[in-house]
């Protein structure tokens, strides 16, 4: 949890914007979640990495995780959370 907190505190200080969408944080809500670069599934020995961790709106993780990281057949989803055959 403290590095998940020193790496939110070095992105809000330096005004850093979203790793996924490029888009600007909204540090007043509880909205930007600590990612890891490369999984720490595939790459364990760099879940503690500070260079392995970036931040990102929680709906840019949801959308990084679904389209990127399941390797299966199921649609991708759009940041609404939505599927194609759902908007």
């Amino acid at each position: 949890m403290k590095l998940r907190n020193t790496v939110r505190a070095i992105w809000k200080r330096e005004n850093r914007p979203c790793a996924y969408c490029n888009q600007t944080i909204d540090w007043t809500t509880r909205n930007a979640v600590v990612d890891h670069i490369k999984n720490r599934r595939q790459y364990p020995e760099l879940a503690y990495e500070l260079s392995n961790l970036v931040v990102m709106h929680r709906a840019c993780n949801t959308k990084k995780y679904y389209n990127e990281e399941r390797n299966d057949d199921r649609p991708q989803v759009g940041y609404d959370g939505l599927t194609d055959a759902w908007r």
